[in-house]
């Protein structure tokens, strides 16, 4: 049956996606909902709620509100908060109700900017697409809205860098270490990075650690110029070690697309597998993709796959161990915060690759 799901979690919606780019930059967010999809976001998919401070509201809809279109008291709510909070900007993420309604975005941001005197965005996402959509929708919203200046000094620009793709808690501080060299690396979504959005196009270069900015990552090569390129630092992870433990042969990477890509090839650099593929129900984007790799859609698309390949080692998060009934080859444990939440949730990076060593 399509769409059915026995062994796995849902996966986080695009939403939350937006949500997560949003977060952290001081703005007032209101996702357009009744409460549910809020609730969502702040009790599940969102790793920062217990320990960073966000403004985000649910607009309350009630049924008659969405029947009858009444924008003018969604507004109303946001003025009202606006002038209590001290925000940077007004944010609507969209849901499936102003989706159904085909709620007018442009003009309820032109209303909300004259109402609020704050710059004001819309996230146009549904609810019924994936969480890498959701932050490839806020990342242009973003862009749209603040613009990109190529004045200041030069920095590298980091996109996709939300922590629904990212390994651990403690990711942003590595990531930015590792990226920066003579120039500081800035990842756009975190804290005070308002002010690099507006001067991105100073950026020496971008660096897109997720699907999810590549998007974004090509309109500022098209606007300015700036080069970019695709991958994720793998910190403490040895490949020497994790071929010691699940030995050669055909390994299949199951994660967020640039992660596994980064993965594959150092895997790729022992010498010791005679083929690594990349399979996700994510974002797949051409440029790294490879003619071996597989777009997974249905639950039972992985077990398919992974037979269909002769794959003698599979990474991935640990709830696709219980998708893959019957199949006797290794499990390496890689958790993606999109897959399974704070269930197999990691505090330090380290932690994260230090799974790879036990044979599942």
């Amino acid at each position: 049956m399509k769409g059915l799901r026995k062994y796995l979690a849902p996966f986080t919606p695009d939403i939350s996606g937006a949500a997560s780019v949003l977060y952290a930059l001081g703005g007032l967010i209101v996702i357009s909902d009744a409460g549910g999809c809020t609730g969502n976001v702040c009790g599940f998919d969102e790793p920062r709620w217990s320990t960073q401070k966000s403004a985000i509201f649910s607009a309350g809809l009630r049924d008659i509100d969405a029947i009858l279109g009444r924008d003018d008291r969604f507004v109303d709510k946001i003025e009202l908060a606006a002038r209590q909070l001290n925000a940077s900007f007004a944010a609507v993420i969209g849901t499936p109700v102003p989706a159904v309604i085909a709620t007018d975005y442009r003009a309820l941001r032109r209303l909300l900017e004259h109402r609020t005197g704050l710059p004001a965005l819309a996230v146009e996402t549904t609810g019924m697409a994936l969480y890498d959509e959701g932050e490839m929708k806020a990342y242009e919203a973003l862009f749209d809205t603040f613009g990109a200046a190529a004045e200041g000094s030069g920095f590298i620009g980091v996109l996709g860098a939300a922590p629904l793709d990212l390994p651990a808690r403690d990711s942003c501080g590595l990531l930015k270490r590792s990226l920066g060299g003579e120039a500081e690396a800035v990842i756009y979504g975190e804290t005070g990075s308002l002010d690099c959005l507006r001067r991105a196009g100073a950026a020496v270069k971008n660096t897109v650690v997720s699907p999810g900015g590549f998007k974004t990552a090509r309109r500022l090569q098209k606007e300015f110029g700036t080069p970019y390129e695709a991958f994720y630092p793998l910190g403490s992870f040895s490949a020497a070690s994790f071929c010691a433990v699940h030995g050669g042969g055909r390994v299949l990477v199951v994660h967020q697309q640039v992660l596994a890509d980064s993965l594959r090839k150092e895997l790729e650099r022992t010498g010791a597998y005679e083929k690594v593929s990349v399979a996700s129900w994510f974002m797949l984007d051409d440029e790294l993709a490879r003619p071996d790799d597989g777009r997974l859609t249905e639950e039972d698309d992985l077990l398919r796959f992974t037979e269909a390949g002769g794959f003698d080692t599979v990474i991935g998060d640990p709830l696709f161990r219980r998708a893959l009934r019957g199949w006797r080859g290794d499990f390496a444990p890689l958790p993606h915060f999109a897959v399974s939440g704070s269930l197999h949730e990691c505090e330090k990076e380290e932690d994260f690759w230090h799974g790879l060593y036990d044979k599942g």
